[in-house]
């Protein structure tokens, strides 16, 4: 749910997806669970940091090229 904008706050765009209603619960509990290993989780801006540095790391990572066309899709 969106908080008000504090007048002290960085200028920011929102961003979202749509998660399958089966995974939601498991997507959050790693979400949060990852925020907790790069403790980002306290930090203003929180998921757009456990976001970046997951990707970012992702991208340094040559054997996961192509690895969404090798994950099974329901």
């Amino acid at each position: 749910m969106p908080h008000p904008r504090k007048e002290s706050s960085p200028d920011t765009s929102v961003f979202s997806y749509r998660v399958p209603n089966d995974e939601a619960d498991a997507h959050r509990e790693i979400r949060e669970t990852t925020a907790k290993f790069l403790e980002t989780h306290e930090r203003p801006h929180w998921q757009f940091w456990t976001y970046a540095f997951a990707l970012a790391t992702v991208l340094q990572d040559e054997s996961l090229r192509g690895a969404g066309q090798r994950s099974p899709v329901a």
